[in-house]
């Protein structure tokens, strides 16, 4: 008996391997074309279906060139290194791309990606590349075929933008060093890096429902163009979630089980080494008491004329044994070093995160350790939740040395050679509070109920700075109450209040009510004030009038606060006025301007800001987080006196950001989602998927998060092969 049923599972083994084998074998044969299915749903988002991850990977690039051909197209051009070359601008990147390796490392270290991760980003380009073909005739002339070389040298530069040279590090050195030091203009609150995000995890102890929620809200420049696709192969991955046009692999998202976001953090991954120049020879350093030689290299980009010929450009560049050098005075060379210059398998870590089904497995894709920088926040069916502050992060000397600027160049002391391991960063798996959240502030203020010691952690961490008003805000909301329901959470994202307001306008009112004589002008303020709600609602006025004031007067003394941000009281301060008398002044000066330039202090917050997309012009709400909103929308003023997010000229890239991706999971089994995305599935005008959901978000909805097979063919717009 017991021969028989060993005998009956070889043959069940043998069968299952050789159906597995001719199915794989099958799959082989076929074009990456007839392996996969896009099924596009009624805001037009992607669902792939594919036999095989190289097919999906095939069909992302397909349909991610249907949706964004051109831009990504210069995308790949700027990574080469040549986008001057084939339109004429872009000289300035090209520069860069080549001066930093970015598409010659690519090509050196692809073979460093997984053999999978090689074959998917050969096939997104090849998917990309098949769109082209189709569609020659209604191109640009100039796109040329790309290779999965093309693609993760774009993936390394997008990278860059985030990691390399945080807090413009080469200009604070160029400054520092410079020979006459320039004058620098603070910027006002509406001017914050726009490389910002919001978000939330709920334990289950804080929602109605008893299972967790996650909130992701990445703030970013429109022009980026998060694009949002599911893809699913089975028995392999199930991934909803966004990427940038151009990039292959989804970066925030959920599956059945688990999902994750990030935010922004001020990780230092690169260090400025001061080199000491051999005074007998200016052409080399000495570093361990050792010549060593500064290396020039010159490069070459040729600009595209009017005309359509080419015009070459030439530049010099130094490099030392440490990296480039990206300053040099009469003595010193300074050069940079970065956890990244060299890295490129940032993309096998998250394709892992999304393929895992369970903490255990997401927490093993974690220790990859490829993430090159970025908060995270993770929630799961099993009622998990974890925040990490992540990044390659280098093992440095721990002896008091400033690190933010340049250190010793001459010695190898300061000199790095290891990353710390995901253990050894700042982190909590379900806090005893219930919630975690991250504004782009450091990770001691995750949440006020469970602390992260910053002294446990080397003093080169993240340990400046201060706990910034958007993330108050985020902290006081998740402080008022003690559950919070699905619906609650998606209400409070739209949150237009400004805290700076709450903090600010009652010292304001109290000065002019003191004050004695009153000019029109500022009586008419005070009008504006006492009416105002403190939010910035579309219909809401006075806001328009608060926030010229505070443009002028905050920039005009170096503490506009009475009452300055302090650590031991980091959730309630700053507060009020430091000069009421210099603040009545600006707020005059802020009615007259609201006169000149908006025909009435009156004006409503949507009647000055505005989204536009393409004819589409409606009113907008929100404001930067400088002001301390969670709402955060950037614009950018226009000659009319109108300030837009959005489009403001054909063939041009959108401007403004903040806001424009959400993300709302609640972990129920099946799992409920909601996302919106402001500027719709494709910067294709002629498509109404580029302005569909822009009066969602104008109006505080969201669209659902369609995931299971059923809810895609209830929503089904159209399916195809790529």
């Amino acid at each position: 008996m017991k021969k028989w049923i060993l005998v009956s599972l070889f043959m069940l083994t043998t069968t299952i391997i050789a159906v597995t084998t001719l199915f794989t074998a099958d799959a082989a044969k076929k074009p990456l074309a007839e392996q996969a299915t896009i099924r596009r749903d009624t805001f037009g988002v992607p669902h792939i279906l594919a036999e095989t991850e190289e097919a999906a990977a095939f069909a992302m690039g397909y349909a991610q060139a249907e949706d964004h051909c051109v831009e990504i197209a210069r995308r790949y051009l700027s990574a080469r290194g040549e986008e001057a070359k084939f339109t004429g601008a872009g000289i300035e990147t090209d520069f860069e791309s080549k001066r930093y390796s970015i598409h010659e490392i690519a090509r050196q270290n692809f073979n460093q990606l997984s053999p999978l991760m090689q074959q998917m980003h050969n096939a997104f380009a090849a998917g990309f590349n098949r769109y082209v073909e189709k569609n020659r005739k209604d191109l640009p002339a100039w796109i040329p075929t790309f290779d999965g070389v093309d693609v993760l040298a774009r993936s390394r530069q997008e990278v860059f933008r985030f990691t390399f040279n945080r807090g413009n590090l080469i200009g604070q050195i160029n400054q520092k060093y410079a020979t006459k030091v320039a004058q620098v203009e603070m910027p006002s609150a509406n001017e914050e890096a726009l490389e910002g995000s919001n978000m939330w995890a709920l334990s289950g102890s804080r929602t109605t429902s008893g299972k967790p929620i996650l909130l992701g809200n990445p703030h970013q420049p429109w022009s980026v163009l998060y694009w949002e696709a599911h893809v699913t192969v089975p028995g392999k991955i199930n991934l909803f979630g966004t990427t940038y046009a151009g990039l292959p692999v989804l970066r925030h998202g959920f599956n059945d089980t688990l999902g994750w976001t990030h935010t922004v953090n001020n990780i230092d991954p690169e260090d400025v080494y001061a080199l000491k120049l051999d005074p007998k020879n200016a052409a080399q350093y000495v570093f361990d008491g050792k010549p060593q030689p500064l290396v020039k290299k010159s490069f070459t980009v040729e600009v595209k004329q009017k005309d359509g010929s080419l015009k070459p450009e030439t530049r010099e560049f130094t490099y030392s044994h440490l990296g480039p050098v990206i300053h040099q005075t009469s003595d010193k060379a300074f050069a940079i070093k970065s956890t990244i210059l060299e890295e490129v398998r940032f993309f096998d870590q998250w394709y892992a995160m999304g393929k895992a089904r369970n903490w255990q497995e997401f927490r093993a894709a974690l220790k990859m350790n490829l993430l090159p920088m970025f908060n995270l926040t993770y929630a799961d069916v099993d009622g998990n939740t974890f925040y990490l502050w992540c990044g390659m992060m280098p093992q440095r000397v721990d002896d008091g040395t400033d690190y933010r600027l340049d250190v010793p160049g001459d010695t190898s002391k300061y000199v790095w050679t290891k990353l710390h391991a995901i253990e050894e960063l700042p982190q909590l798996l379900n806090p005893k509070g219930g919630y975690l959240q991250n504004c782009n502030s450091a990770p001691w203020w995750t949440t006020l109920r469970d602390a992260i010691d910053p002294k446990k952690f080397p003093s080169y961490f993240e340990t400046g700075g201060t706990l910034s008003l958007r993330s108050q805000m985020s902290l006081e909301m998740l402080e008022s109450k003690a559950k919070f329901s699905f619906d609650d959470v998606r209400r409070m994202k739209y949150n237009t209040i400004m805290l700076l307001a709450d903090r600010v306008k009652p010292d304001l009112v109290k000065a002019l009510k003191a004050a004695p004589n009153l000019s029109a002008e500022l009586k008419q303020a005070l009008f504006m004030l006492e009416l105002w709600d403190n939010s910035t609602s579309d219909d809401s006025r006075g806001g328009p009038l608060f926030q010229r004031f505070w443009d002028t007067y905050s920039i005009a003394l170096k503490e506009p606060f009475a009452v300055p941000w302090d650590v031991k009281n980091p959730s309630q301060t700053p507060s009020g006025i430091a000069d009421a008398a210099l603040a009545l002044q600006h707020l005059e000066d802020a009615v007259r301007w609201m006169r000149k330039h908006h025909s009435s202090e009156m004006a409503a917050w949507g009647e000055v800001n505005r989204f536009r997309i393409g004819d589409l012009e409606i009113p907008a709400d929100g404001a930067s987080g400088g002001y301390g909103l969670f709402r955060v929308v950037q614009s950018v003023a226009q000659a009319d006196g109108k300030r837009i997010t959005g489009t403001v000229a054909k063939d041009k890239p959108m401007v403004g950001g903040g806001d424009g991706w959400v993300m709302a999971i609640e972990f129920t089994k099946p799992i409920v989602a909601y996302s919106v995305l402001a500027y719709g599935q494709t910067s294709n005008l002629n498509s109404k998927h580029s302005t569909d959901q822009l009066r969602l978000f104008a109006n505080h909805q969201y669209k659902r998060a369609w995931f299971s097979e059923a809810e895609i063919k209830a929503n089904l717009e159209r399916e195809y092969r790529p």
